[in-house]
């Protein structure tokens, strides 16, 4: 154990003692050592305590690297965190990334040698209680014993912030407020009656100059988003074609205000009847909306959801 904690500070600090070149012990992309490691991985994705015990020595210790001060960890601490998430965690596995592979190392000679096991890995799987994804990259270095015959140490590197997020699943938070009738919806219905009228120049100076606008339905990529001139001009050419004939509120909007945040969004469901100037079809279609509103009372992004299939040919 003493050599463990040795190692642990000895990955934690460097010193550069010259310019001279010098072999401190061989990889191995091939080696028993590996083989034990991947038998550990495999036991604790199946929650397979006693393979686990089997394979750790009676003094094994773990180290979770990524927080501020690593504190070591008993194997029972490991073997209930396998049986957690081995019975609760859909499609779970722990796997190579990519083309990584796990990489045995061997330091010094005789009585000092040691053998750690570097692997590069990811967890993936959802919580079937909250849903969460866990798609977790994962770093770990397995300290093998004197004889490499059991692990004896582990050190984990992984994002404790994704973790958090798995652990506040659990918990019920508010995130802010959410309001049937306020001032600032007045945005989202001025919106669609400009549309209703065809009043493209009162509909622009709803917008902010630097607004973002993204038709959902018809890009590939959430970064496709055009600027409230381009929406503007594409409308022109809309209303070339095409008559609004009614524009109907679904329900009511729904204004929310998010803790922390210096504007609001709101969502709003309408009801829109257009018909075609040319064939004098007439169809009926649906529009989802997300805006967000500054404190000055400006749109700064608009999302909407409507199928431009159902206009009239």
């Amino acid at each position: 154990m003493k050599q463990i904690f040795a190692s642990i500070f000895m990955l934690c600090s460097a010193l550069v003692l010259g310019q001279t070149k010098n072999v401190n012990g061989k990889i191995y992309d091939q080696h028993p050592a590996i083989d034990i490691v991947d038998q550990f991985t495999d036991a604790f994705v199946k929650g397979d305590t006693l393979t686990m015990q089997n394979l750790t020595t009676e003094d094994f210790r773990w180290w979770q690297m990524n927080e501020m001060r690593p504190q070591p960890r008993k194997l029972q601490n490991m073997i209930n965190r396998s049986r957690y998430l081995s019975t609760n965690v859909i499609g779970f596995d722990i796997a190579n990334r990519g083309a990584a592979y796990s990489d045995a190392m061997e330091f010094g000679k005789g009585k000092d040698k040691q053998i750690h096991v570097y692997t590069y890995q990811a967890m993936r799987g959802f919580d079937k209680n909250t849903g969460i994804e866990l798609n977790i990259p994962r770093n770990s270095i397995f300290f093998m014993n004197e004889d490499a015959s059991k692990i004896a140490g582990l050190g984990v590197s992984d994002s404790q912030l994704k973790w958090q997020k798995a652990y506040d699943a659990w918990s019920t938070r508010t995130n802010g407020t959410i309001y049937k009738d306020h001032q600032m919806i007045a945005k989202s219905r001025l919106l669609y009656a400009y549309i209703a009228l065809g009043d493209l120049e009162s509909m622009r100076g709803l917008y902010a100059d630097n607004a973002v606008i993204r038709d959902v339905m018809s890009i590939t990529d959430l970064k496709d988003t055009r600027n409230p001139d381009e929406e503007i001009e594409m409308l022109k050419d809309f209303y070339a074609e095409y008559e609004v004939v009614d524009v109907n509120e679904i329900g009511y909007p729904d204004l929310l205000e998010y803790e922390g945040a210096n504007d609001v969004t709101i969502i709003s469901w309408w009801e829109m009847t257009v018909r075609n100037k040319k064939s004098g079809n007439t169809s009926t279609g649906y529009h989802h909306s997300q805006i967000t509103v500054n404190k000055e009372g400006l749109i700064t992004s608009e999302d909407y959801y409507w199928n431009p299939g159902l206009l009239p040919k």
